[in-house]
């Protein structure tokens, strides 16, 4: 009888090294806030994910693109290393362990997934078991991590190649609420957000065969993330995967835990303002709320104005659950276009529950320099690099995240007078209204800083600008208004719309037009009606059809264009006859001896008449050009006086 006994003790023993291990199915999808199907797939997939949690699990990734996310930014690198694992090119795409669902929809789509694929796959017998724990430390800036491998089955396991077998552990924050869309689709609740992969996206690589009752143990303890936005959220997700194949072999789940030792301050209202473009002075004051349960008692309040150094202030009270209090600031002194972001931290001086309600939204404040600029006055934008928003000599506004900005332009040899669009990073700067990506009706503009219009004896205003038709089609608008009363009232300078506002050639099928030699315009706008202002602003205005981009450069306010020695500039420039036939005269009025080019280009930019420099006395002289060998149609006749260009547009019929 002992000898039965002893012998049944071995065989249960040996039966609980070989169990079957349990399978947890795991689905990787990649998404993004600002991506359309995503949100219309997402809330279906996350309703079939919820329905089987005891089956399967999941682990978002947020792609960089099509939009803004701030859940990508705030760690890329693991993202797009998984992008680029699956060669992901489109989002929403998933992968279930590892292969991209198949079925009514495009191959990976999550729309794919269903619940009878998940049962099929949880019956398929893992070949490895894992389990996952994690902790997090007693001030919660840090995570501990195990993950145990083991092989419990009665065969050994071996990986399809050497090196190939990778243990990837995943931070995930299971659930993360904004308050409002962090990107354009409308989604404000994501789910299993990847936060961090460790050591790296890359996993830990692991043997390639495991026995029988082979098993080992991998630890992590590592700092948490600071963008996690809530510590009770914070989960774990370990999976093994073969990348040989990308099989994933088996995933396991370290669900989030209880935290609620730790209070939860928020930001309920700020009030930042001033009394109008002419007021720069702000006194900024922040009210903060006890989100929690726990009475908050001290706490770190801050704002900073356009990302700079954070102005702080130590605050210590008592609130309550669901109270609040207001911290007001000394008053400060504002310029241009000002973001203000205000932020608390530090809750009785420890970890705060909940991070998404720590920072305030972005509150736009708009103030000019109360000091007005002299004139003459010029913006070439050569101060700015690719990308940049307008600087603090404008006010600047738009409702869309791709609305005014600054644009390279490539500037030609030719005494600088060439103005090529060219690759990123040239020397040249212009603005781009970068319409295609504007909202249709949405107005997006620029204010300048105060200018002295009174001493100027004839003061106008200047303005090189390029734009072209889309696919046939021009309907955006471009306007350019004045006021004398710090923007109370405003007067229309300039509002030419649809085709009146071409100036260069159709690209067709090309997405975004780029403003060749020829397809620059310079308009000349008489301010004598202000002559007498001594603040006059300007706003340079863009309203979208979603047509095509438009170009602003060289704005200058004075008595003659491009911020050259004023005497030496033409009182006039013209050209007629227009149309011409056989001879087109460019007639200008020089007030001082200059030295005068004159080139004609067709609409695809192209050079067709090229009249060498001269030098001319003061006076008024005629330049006649052979046009009778052009064909039929509109050209632009670009004149270079000594290195400044004027340009005006010509016909030629026959």
């Amino acid at each position: 009888m002992k000898k039965i006994t002893l012998a049944l003790v071995a065989m249960i023993g040996y039966a609980a090294i070989t169990a079957q291990p349990t399978r947890l199915v795991l689905f990787e999808e990649f998404t993004q806030a600002s991506c359309g199907p995503c949100a219309s797939q997402n809330p279906a997939f996350n309703a079939l994910l919820a329905a089987n949690s005891a089956k399967a699990i999941s682990i978002k990734y947020q792609t960089s693109w099509p939009g803004v996310d701030p859940m990508n930014a705030a760690n890329p690198a693991d993202a797009a290393t998984r992008v680029s694992y699956y060669s992901v090119s489109g989002v929403p795409w998933s992968a279930m362990d590892g292969v991209a669902p198949t079925g009514s929809s495009y191959s990976g789509a999550p729309a794919n997934a269903t619940a009878a694929a998940i049962n099929t796959r949880y019956a398929v017998a893992p070949g490895l078991a894992l389990l996952a724990t994690h902790t997090l430390n007693s001030t919660y800036d840090s995570v501990q991590i195990a993950v145990n491998i083991s092989n419990s089955t009665s065969s050994a396991f071996s990986s399809g190649s050497s090196g190939s077998l990778k243990l990837h552990t995943v931070i995930v924050e299971e659930e993360i609420n904004y308050a409002t869309a962090p990107g354009s689709n409308g989604e404000s609740d994501f789910y299993s957000v990847m936060r961090k992969m460790l050591p790296n996206a890359g996993g830990t690589t692991l043997a390639d065969s495991w026995a029988i009752g082979a098993s080992q143990t991998f630890s992590f303890n590592v700092a948490l993330p600071t963008y996690i936005a809530n510590l009770g959220e914070v989960a774990i997700v370990a999976f093994v995967q073969d990348d040989n194949n990308k099989d994933v072999v088996n995933a396991a789940y370290s669900a989030p835990q209880t935290v609620s030792n730790l209070p939860d301050a928020g930001i309920q209202s700020v009030s930042a303002s001033t009394g109008g473009l002419c007021d720069p002075y702000l006194t900024p004051s922040v009210t903060i709320e006890n989100a929690g349960s726990l009475t908050i008692t001290s706490a770190d309040v801050a704002y900073t104005l356009n990302g700079g150094t954070p102005v702080s202030q130590a605050w210590s009270g008592s609130i309550s659950a669901g109270q609040t209090a207001t911290i007001t600031f000394p008053q400060t002194t504002i310029s241009g276009s000002t973001q203000f972001i205000a932020t608390v931290t530090n809750p009785n001086g420890t970890a705060d529950y909940n991070g998404m309600n720590n920072t305030s939204s972005t509150v736009t404040i708009s103030a000019l320099d109360p000091t007005p600029t002299a004139t003459p006055y010029n913006e070439g934008f050569q101060s700015h690099a690719l990308g940049d928003s307008p600087n603090n000599d404008f006010i600047y506004a738009y409702s869309s995240a791709s609305a005014p900005r600054v644009f390279a332009v490539n500037q030609g040899i030719s005494n600088g007078v060439n103005w090529n669009l060219g690759g990123h990073g040239q020397s040249t700067m212009s603005m781009r209204w970068d319409f295609p990506t504007i909202a249709p009706n949405t107005s997006a503009y620029i204010i300048t800083k105060k200018m002295n219009l009174s001493t100027l004896s004839s003061p106008k205003l200047f303005m090189t600008h390029a734009y072209a038709k889309r696919g046939g089609s021009s309907a955006d608008q471009f306007k350019i208004s004045v006021s004398t009363d710090c923007g109370s009232t405003w007067n229309s300078l300039f509002a030419p719309g649809g085709n009146a506002l071409v100036t260069g050639a159709d690209p067709g099928a090309q997405y975004r037009f780029y403003p060749q030699a020829s397809e620059w315009v310079t308009t000349e706008l008489n301010l004598a009606a202000y002559a007498s202002a001594t603040e006059a602003i300007f706003k340079f205005e863009g309203i979208s059809a979603g047509h095509q981009a438009f170009y602003l450069d060289n704005i200058w306010v004075a008595n003659s264009a491009l911020g050259l020695d004023e005497i030496s500039l033409p009182a006039s420039i013209t050209a007629y006859p227009n149309p011409a036939t056989d001879v087109a005269n460019v007639e200008v009025e020089l007030n001082k001896e200059a030295t005068i080019a004159v080139s004609i280009y067709n609409t695809t930019g192209q050079l067709v008449i090229s009249v060498d420099a001269e030098t001319f006395t003061a006076g008024n002289h005629v330049i006649a050009m052979d046009v009778k060998d052009l064909a039929t149609g509109l050209y632009t006749a670009q004149v270079t006086i000594d290195g400044a260009i004027r340009s005006i547009r010509l016909s030629v019929a026959h």
